[in-house]
C-alpha cells in the first residue's frame, strides 16, 4: 500500500509480488468485501477477526521462504526453467481459482496488451533474475532487495502519474537511496560484479514500473484473472524458452545439476512445486482476500516480513548474514514505514500541477 499509488477513496494498496493487489480495492464489490462492524462481527467472528491474521501470517511465511525455495530449485534447474515453470503453476492454480467462484469476470477488451506488459515486468524479468542471483549471492541477500519496491514506486510515480511525494515521503526515499548504497557496498563484499548488482536492483525497479503501470492503465481490471493471465503469458514464454536458453545466450542449468542425487532433485522438483502452486499461486489469492476483508494498509504490512523472513531462511542454510546487511534492511525499513504509515489521516500526494 505505497501512497504513491492511492485510490480515490483515500486507500492506498501496494503489491510486491501479487501486483493485482493494486486492483482490489477497486473491485471489493465484486470479491463480496465483509465490513466488519458490530452485526457483522456477532454473525462472522471467525472471519472478522482470526481470518485475516491467518491470512497475513500465510502470506509472509510463504513470501519470506520464496527465496530459500529459489535457491533449492535452482540448483538444478535453468533460472529461466525456474521462472517457467514457477509462472506456470502459479497462474494455473489462479485461473482454477478463478474459474470455481461463482461470479466470474473476464478481462475488458484491449487489456491483453496490457496484461502482457504486466507479465514482462512483475513476472518474465525478476522470475528469470532472481534465481540466477540466489544461487550465487545468497537468498538472504537478494530477498532483502524488495523492501525498495515502496520507495521506488513513489520515484517512478512522478514520471508515470504525475503524483509528487510530500515532503515526509521525500525524506523516505532519499533515506532509502543511502541505504541501498549501502547494500550496494555488501554487494561488492561478497564480490557481486557491477552487471550482477544492477540486475539485483532491476528487479525492484521492474515491480516498482510494473505496479504503477497498473495504477495507470488497469485499475478497474478485475485483479484474479489479470494476475493468472499474466502469470500464463510469463510462463508461456519461459517455458519454451528453457529448452533452447543456452542456444539464444541464456544461462543453461548449474554445473551441480549433472552430479545432482536423487535427493537434490526431489528437494529442487518440491521447491519449484511450492514456489509456483503455493507461493505464486494460492498467497497471492490469500493476498487478495485480505486486502478485502482488512484494507490494504494491514495487508501491506507483509512488506516488512518478507526480507526477514528471506534473511532467516539464509542464516538457517549457512549464508553468511553481515552487519552491513541487517543495517541496510532495517534503514530502508525504517524508511519504508516513515513513507507507509500512518496513511488513513491524512491526504499525503500533492497531483502534479
Amino acid at each position: 500500500m505505497n501512497p504513491a499509488l492511492r485510490n480515490g477513496n483515500g486507500a492506498g494498496v501496494d503489491a510486491l509480488w501479487p501486483i493485482a493487489a493494486l486492483l482490489v480495492c477497486r473491485n471489493a464489490g465484486y470479491y463480496g468485501r465483509l465490513p466488519c462492524d458490530t452485526a457483522t462481527f456477532e454473525r462472522h467472528p471467525f472471519i472478522c477477526f482470526a481470518m485475516p491474521h491467518l491470512l497475513f501470517w500465510f502470506c509472509s511465511l510463504v513470501w519470506g521462504s520464496s527465496f530459500i525455495l529459489m535457491k533449492k530449485a535452482a540448483f538444478v534447474f535453468s533460472p529461466a526453467s525456474v521462472g517457467g515453470w514457477r509462472a506456470m503453476a502459479g497462474g494455473l492454480s489462479l485461473a482454477l481459482l478463478w474459474w470455481l467462484q461463482g461470479k466470474r469476470r473476464v478481462l475488458p477488451p484491449g487489456a491483453w496488451p496490457k496484461v502482457a506488459v504486466v507479465a514482462l515486468l512483475g513476472n518474465i524479468v525478476p522470475h528469470t533474475i532472481q534465481p540466477l542471483l540466489v544461487v550465487r549471492y545468497g537468498s538472504g541477500f537478494i530477498g532483502m532487495t524488495v523492501a525498495f519496491v515502496p520507495l521506488l514506486t513513489v520515484l517512478v510515480s512522478v514520471p508515470m502519474l504525475g503524483v509528487y511525494p510530500s515532503r515526509r515521503q521525500l525524506i523516505g526515499v532519499v533515506g532509502g537511496l543511502g541505504f541501498l548504497a549501502l547494500m550496494m557496498a555488501d554487494g561488492l563484499d561478497r564480490d557481486m560484479t557491477a552487471p550482477m548488482l544492477v540486475l539485483a536492483l532491476l528487479v525492484p525497479t521492474c515491480y516498482a514500473i510494473g505496479n504503477t503501470f497498473v495504477r495507470q492503465k488497469l485499475q478497474d481490471a478485475p485483479p484474479l484473472p489479470v494476475t493468472a493471465l499474466a502469470l500464463l503469458l510469463a510462463g508461456g514464454v519461459l517455458v519454451p524458452l528453457s529448452f533452447v536458453e543456452q542456444q539464444v545466450g541464456l544461462p543453461g542449468p548449474p554445473a551441480t545439476a549433472a552430479s545432482a542425487d536423487a535427493a537434490q532433485w526431489r528437494l529442487a522438483v518440491l521447491s519449484l512445486f511450492a514456489l509456483g502452486a503455493l507461493g505464486t499461486g494460492l498467497a497471492t489469492y490469500a493476498f487478495l482476500k485480505l486486502i478485502v476483508l482488512k484494507g490494504p494498509l494491514f495487508a501491506g504490512m507483509v512488506t516488512y516480513l518478507i526480507p526477514i523472513g528471506a534473511i532467516l531462511w539464509g542464516a538457517y542454510d549457512g549464508e553468511a548474514i553481515t552487519t552491513k546487511q541487517i543495517a541496510a534492511l532495517g534503514g530502508v525499513l525504517a524508511m519504508v514505514a516513515l513513507v507507509q504509515w500512518p496513511l488513513g489521516a491524512r491526504k499525503n500526494l500533492q497531483p502534479a500541477g
